[in-house]
């Protein structure tokens, strides 16, 4: 379904020039993540929460001239191809990690979280390590595109901002995909918060209640923002009833 500036910007709160910047992207060749596909933005939480991440980006004061450059989003285009194609097990874990650090090489802008995030992603599973990861592993699946922020310049205080953003929203959409697909998940033994939070209408109340948490930090950053995300849980509800 086709996303509009309009809509980014009226109902997520995603700055004009953000949202069109990405609205009217082409979709880069030769990238697995973009394959089929005919708009780069689109409703789907992988591709719709690029330019909401970079929006609060934008909001903690990185200049969108950075955040837009050319060279840094052909970047986080590339991180996309190799994330997708570890997820899909086309390439392990390893190899996706030496490619994008590949791409970093000469790049990173504070070694000292560039480190940390290396020694956190190379887990086998993604516990926690300083300000990087989530108690549940399955809400830190997408944490590989916290690479982006190693390619800007981003200030002492700006790190920590970027990262508590991060962990309001893209477990958010991650927790919205664990409960549409709950039931498949427990039946696959595939990762999924509910069951990590031990599955049934228990699991599921707590996980509704960490996304209202998640809402909450979002709140003070972009209120619209979270009022959108908040707009998911009664129709999730209404649709997808947990009694087991």
């Amino acid at each position: 379904m086709f996303i509009s500036v309009k809509q980014l910007e009226q109902e997520m709160g995603v700055d004009k020039r953000i949202g069109r910047f990405f609205v009217d992207r082409k979709i880069p060749e030769k990238n697995s993540f973009w394959k089929g596909r005919l708009l780069y933005i689109a409703f789907g939480n992988g591709y719709l929460s690029i330019p909401v991440y970079y929006d609060l980006l934008y909001r903690i004061g990185v200049p969108a001239e950075i955040l837009l450059e050319e060279k840094h989003i052909e970047f986080m285009e590339q991180l996309m191809h190799f994330a997708i194609l570890q997820e899909r097990n086309e390439i392990t874990k390893p190899e996706e990690l030496t490619q994008i650090r590949a791409m970093l090489e000469g790049r990173v802008q504070n070694t000292e979280y560039y480190h940390l995030l290396n020694r956190y992603l190379d887990q086998s599973t993604l516990d926690p390590i300083g300000p990087f990861g989530l108690a549940f592993p399955s809400l830190n699946r997408a944490d590989v595109f916290l690479y982006i922020l190693c390619d800007l310049p981003l200030t002492e205080a700006q790190w920590p901002q970027a990262i508590t953003y991060w962990y309001a929203l893209h477990p958010s959409y991650l927790i919205i995909d664990d409960i549409r697909d709950y039931e498949t998940d427990r039946k696959n033994g595939d990762e999924n918060v509910i069951v990590d939070f031990g599955g049934g209408a228990q699991g599921m109340e707590k996980t509704y209640e960490l996304f209202r948490e998640n809402c909450n930090t979002l709140r003070e950053i972009n209120p619209l923002l979270a009022d959108f995300l908040l707009g998911y849980e009664e129709r999730l509800r209404e649709n997808i009833p947990i009694n087991h």
